[in-house]
């Protein structure tokens, strides 16, 4: 089935994947390779990647360009990955004493789209336990269709600081760019993260990897009840000021960290906040 794209976006997936195949390839930068690599150039769904680590392939359903956009960021460009690092290594350290405890590791996908960070964590920490939270019908569809692992659960909502009533807003960059609007009469729902963490469903399960991609709602999000913040080892966010000017959108994230003992490291368009008192 060929990806619904426009002919100059398919010539640039094309040439995209055939050099990065071919960079993959050479064998002097044998010990730069990615860990991910794409099978089947962009204009064919599913795409079909190779886990090096694992040495298992992953079939990924894209419908469009957008879709094969998140594709490339996450696997090929591993925007939820740590870099080598001490902070790597107590991140495993911390999923690691976890599990030997009789835990289940919990991550929190907020903004899950159509469920490629989820099916990366699922991955990466196969014995976590993931939330997927998605409002948009279609994407979390999609995001079903990419996961088949039995310890997903996906939620129908929006995230915000406190369970309530949102609207969803197409501002017209694409299924990756839905933005929530809180609204009393709203049709989507909220859901804060206390909520998932009180949920009976989840007991046994230890916070561990919060993602947040919700195209400006952090705004809301870090408002008020933000207690949740402290049991993460790791928050990693995407911060939309450059998309939003003037409404100053990251300025209670930065309020809400600000005077909290956490490192912070930066990997394409994501900040990592990294506890120093849990990890």
């Amino acid at each position: 089935m060929l990806v619904a794209m426009s002919n100059r976006q398919r010539v640039k997936e094309l040439v995209r994947w055939a050099s990065g195949l071919a960079l993959w390839g050479v064998s002097p930068l044998r010990k730069w390779r990615r860990r991910f690599v794409k099978l089947t150039p962009g204009v064919l769904s599913p795409q079909i990647i190779l886990d090096v680590n694992r040495k298992a392939t992953l079939a990924i359903a894209a419908r469009d360009f957008v879709d094969l956009e998140v594709v490339r960021q996450i696997f090929m460009d591993e925007d939820y990955a740590l870099p080598v690092s001490d902070h790597a290594r107590r991140l495993q350290q911390c999923y690691d004493k976890i599990i030997e405890g009789g835990g289940t590791p919990l991550i929190i996908d907020c903004g899950g789209n159509i469920g490629l960070a989820t099916r990366y964590f699922t991955e990466t920490y196969p014995r976590a336990r993931v939330i997927c939270v998605e409002p948009d019908e279609k994407n979390l569809e999609a995001a079903r269709a990419n996961n088949r692992s039995d310890n997903i659960r996906f939620m129908l909502a929006g995230i915000g600081s406190a369970d309530a009533r949102a609207n969803i807003v197409d501002p017209g960059l694409g299924n990756w760019g839905y933005r929530t609007e809180a609204s009393p009469e709203g049709k989507t729902q909220l859901v804060s993260v206390n909520s998932l963490l009180q949920d009976p469903e989840h007991r046994g399960c230890i916070p561990f990897i919060i993602k947040i991609d919700i195209e400006g709602f952090e705004q809301d999000l870090f408002e008020k009840n933000i207690e949740w913040l402290d049991a993460f080892p790791l928050l990693i966010i995407e911060l939309h000021d450059w998309m939003l000017p003037g409404q100053a959108s990251s300025g209670n994230f930065l309020r809400a960290v600000a005077h909290r003992n956490r490192d912070f490291l930066y990997r394409n368009e994501n900040v990592f906040s990294f506890s120093n008192s849990i990890a």
